[in-house]
């Protein structure tokens, strides 16, 4: 018997799926590109900025010499060119810092110190990061 033409892709169709149905004979489902990586964990320390991505990768910036506050700059170490900028701080509005990151700033309803720190994530999306610091670094400041 010859196939006709009408019957044709419905046999290769029948052919495709064989082929591409994974060893467990599941349905295949779409393939789903993950999104860009994103930043998922900012560690600040006096004179370093360390992130870590969704996708593991590690991005870090030093404060230049001779910068006694915060800095700006680009992350480097990883494939990622990340510009940035560290800024420390103290009080300030406490209804501004409930809304972004309650977590650790606030001291007696007063932001506490801290550090604020911007950064442009691969997708061009600009996220703010706080993170508390210990009192003793603004001691003399």
């Amino acid at each position: 018997m010859r196939p006709t033409p009408l019957l044709l892709p419905l046999v290769l169709a029948a052919c495709i799926d064989t082929v591409s149905a994974p060893a467990g004979g599941g349905p295949v489902g779409p393939v789903v590109e993950s999104g860009p990586a994103r930043v998922a964990e900012v560690t600040i320390r006096p004179s370093r900025l360390s992130l870590r991505m969704t996708d593991g990768e590690r991005c870090e910036a030093e404060r230049p010499e001779g910068v006694q506050s915060g800095w700006s700059g680009v992350t480097g170490g990883c494939r990622y060119a990340m510009p940035f900028a560290v800024t420390f701080a103290r009080g300030g509005s406490p209804a501004r810092f409930r809304i972004e990151e309650p977590s650790g700033t606030l001291q007696g309803g007063v932001p506490g110190p801290r550090a604020e720190i911007f950064v442009t994530e691969p997708d061009g999306i600009r996220r703010l990061f706080l993170r508390p610091l210990p009192e003793r670094l603004f001691r003399g400041s």
